[in-house]
């Protein structure tokens, strides 16, 4: 039976409908070529309702000022993700995007959690997530050169792993997450901040940058990915804490805040620019009157802020381009905004390039913001109104709203706004392309006595009669087609075969589809040719998850997989998944496994120059003596003799000497579905250009039935 929601229920937190405004071209968002050529994803000027969640009752929603990507929990604790979702920023590797009207849902189980177990929070980096649950774990996924995700650093975590930090030993449980560039803060039920990633800008607030110079006069610094105790904060209980794009604030039980990371531009509103390595108490807060203290933190690119005990609103830093606020005048410790001074705020964000803050003005609630150079939309103010406003400046359009939550994005703002007749008012996002124009049960028209009634998701259209049970009258409040309550149920549409597969979901893993990469022994990541299917599991009956690698696509993969099956019977070269004429239809198999990456590397697509040919090749044999049976060996013998086609007789004898090598074992010539002469016969420098390049290309064309599976990060 269709239903109607017209106010949140006693027994559930509370919860809203998902409101956005800005950008949605995701993998274009800030670059060039949203200017140039904007796309079919236009930017919202105007706020929309998130269709693909319409039913969905969502209690938070976390995105930062540096990514263009985000997360929602609703009710039943799980997590809804779309957005910018390239170095698997979304879990799923080798996706460039996962668009709003079709959210990545993932449940806690899906990522190894037991029965019951809800997501509480989450944080999103500028290529990272973390995601916490309510029994005090945290995962994460995403861009990890700088071991932000907390893992062993790598360019990319996919899909969600679980971190394992030191608050698992002391049986604390991790409440809160958040997330800059490149580091993580996480914080725990006992009030323990715990950070990892780069410390550039003393990020980690761990007393250092770990800066230090090697070659050329280059400087690094250390990085952190098992998670360290902030330092400075163990006579402290923190409650909340917020990033920017290098910078940390943390609040504590008391209305305390302290500041650490980097101090550009005064963000850290403490009268200078040096950066802070250890946790400094803020002076504006730190006053004997309580009121006076702080009640939230928030950060942004260049800029804090902060919403004192009495409902005003404090910033430091630079949030503007020009003028009073920006980077030749910033705002070097905290001030109070005073043109919404009057107003109470109760919630507040910071953008990419936007403001916010979210309160009550006269007993009645009041949206303002303000920014410039919001080029996308993200104020909504309309069509017809200035993209951008250098004072904060009530958002006429969300005024009959009733708001609750905004959290500001780089170049898109979202907002949880309570059901009430404004919110039923606003239009949806997507469009939906050809509405029906008759009752979707009858196909018919009934006369002005029974008008259709229209859900608001899918837009379809419902004569009272012909509803099952029938109306009599048009419901107060929302309400939505049977077929649409369904997608807001706990089992639709589960997640991704990736995760269940990872992590064994529901009772035992579910048995791998071809195409996974193996696990190497060295924590580095490595290009992998993907066959068709991988990730999906075998008889699942299901799609194919978001983002499956295309056959034969060249893909960048984290190790963190083991591969059930010998290989893919794809062959890139070949653009084919049928084997030669004449071959075998049995996989060959490679024995010995793979082992750790080559240092030389061979490109076919470019031949070896006269100049580097004799010690580029003298070094590969010396090398790889000892690796007979490596698949990848096989495969730089293929590029050797691609390389070698077209070079001179008196270069080519390298080849001969790199054959002779495996002639005895015949560990090369077994995988070969061509007749080759014993290599013996063609050992000697004499030997006639004609009939070597005859063997060469004997080699190269029998090379095109080998197994593709190979390492090619080398």
């Amino acid at each position: 039976m269709a239903s109607s929601s017209v106010a949140n229920e006693s027994n559930t937190p509370k919860w809203g409908r998902v409101v956005l405004s800005g950008g949605t071209d995701w993998p274009k968002l800030g670059r060039k070529s949203d200017r140039v050529s904007p796309g079919e994803h236009p930017d919202l000027t105007y706020p929309h309702l998130l269709r693909s969640l319409r039913t969905v009752k969502v209690v938070s929603i976390h995105t930062s000022s540096h990514s263009d990507h985000a997360v929602a929990i609703d009710i039943h604790g799980f997590a809804h993700l779309w957005g910018r979702a390239s170095n698997s920023a979304l879990g799923l590797p080798t996706t460039a995007a996962i668009w709003e009207d079709g959210p990545l849902k993932i449940r806690p189980i899906d990522l190894g959690a037991e029965q019951g177990v809800k997501f509480v929070h989450a944080a999103t980096g500028r290529s990272h997530t973390l995601l916490v649950s309510s029994d005090g774990n945290v995962w994460t996924a995403g861009s990890n050169s700088s071991g932000q995700c907390g893992h062993d650093p790598c360019p990319e975590v996919s899909p969600f792993k679980l971190v394992e930090g030191d608050w698992l030993k002391t049986n604390d449980s991790v409440i809160q997450a958040s997330a800059g560039n490149t580091f993580s803060l996480v914080l725990t039920a006992s009030g323990k901040v715990y950070a990892f990633g780069s410390g550039e800008k003393g990020q980690l607030g761990n007393g250092r940058t770990g800066e230090h110079i090697i070659t050329s006069g280059r400087a690094v610094f250390d990085t952190e990915n098992i998670p360290l105790l902030v330092k400075g904060l163990t006579d402290r209980k923190i409650v909340q804490i917020a990033s920017g794009l290098q910078h940390s604030l943390v609040l504590d039980s008391e209305g305390y805040v302290l500041v650490f990371g980097c101090a550009g531009y005064c963000r850290l509103g403490l009268g200078d620019q040096k950066d802070v390595l250890i946790p400094k108490l803020v002076p504006a807060f730190s006053g004997e009157r309580e009121a006076q203290r702080a009640a939230a933190v928030f950060g942004g690119p260049t800029a804090s802020a902060v919403i004192d005990r009495g409902g005003m609103f404090w910033l430091a830093g630079k949030w503007k381009i020009s003028g009073d606020g920006s980077a030749g005048q910033p705002w070097t410790t905290f001030r109070y905004v005073h043109d919404i001074s009057a107003m109470e705020c109760s919630n507040a964000g910071l953008g990419g390039v936007t403001l916010w803050a979210v309160g009550m003005n006269d007993g009645k609630p009041m949206t303002v913001a303000w920014g410039q150079n919001a080029v996308n939309g993200e104020l909504g103010q309309g069509d017809d109104k200035p993209k951008s406003a250098t004072k904060p400046t009530p958002i006429e359009t969300l005024a009959e709203l009733d708001i609750f939550r905004v959290a500001p994005g780089a170049h898109t703002v979202y907002f949880l706004a309570a059901p009430n007749d404004g919110l039923s008012d606003l239009p949806a996002h997507p469009e939906v392309q050809t509405p029906p124009a008759h009752c979707l049960v009858c196909n018919a028209e009934k006369g002005a006595d029974d008008s259709p009634l229209e859900c608001e998701k899918c837009e379809g259209l419902y004569h009272l009669s012909c509803l099952n049970p029938p109306l009599s009258e048009i419901p107060l409040g929302e309400w939505f087609c049977d077929r649409c309550l369904s997608h807001a149920s706990p089992d639709y549409l589960p997640a991704p075969s990736v995760f269940q597969e990872a992590h064994g979901a529901g009772g035992e893993p579910a048995k791998r589809g071809r195409g996974r990469p193996r696990k190497y022994a060295d924590h580095t990541s490595h290009m992998m040719y993907m066959s068709e299917g991988a990730g999906t599991p075998m008889n699942s009956g299901g799609p194919m998850e978001l983002g499956t690698p295309i056959a034969g696509e060249k893909r960048d993969r984290s190790p963190d997989y083991d591969d059930d099956d010998a290989g893919s019977d794809y062959d890139v070269r070949a653009a084919t998944t049928k084997w030669e004429s004449g071959g075998t239809n049995k996989r060959p198999k490679m024995d010995p496994p793979l082992q750790p990456p080559l240092r030389i590397r061979i490109d076919s697509s470019r031949p070896i120059s006269s100049k580097r040919s004799a010690h580029t090749i003298s070094t590969f044999l010396s090398e790889y003596q000892s690796r007979e049976g490596d698949a990848t060996v096989v495969v730089q013998m293929q590029r050797l003799v691609k390389a070698l086609e077209e070079e001179k007789e008196s270069k080519k004898w390298y080849l001969l000497q790199f054959m002779a090598l495996f002639a005895p074992s015949e560990t090369i010539f077994h995988h070969l579905d061509a007749s080759v002469p014993p290599v013996s016969e063609y050992s000697s420098r004499s030997c006639g250009t004609k009939r070597i390049f005859n063997l060469s290309y004997k080699l190269w064309t029998s090379y095109k039935a080998i197994d593709c599976h190979f390492k090619e990060n080398i």
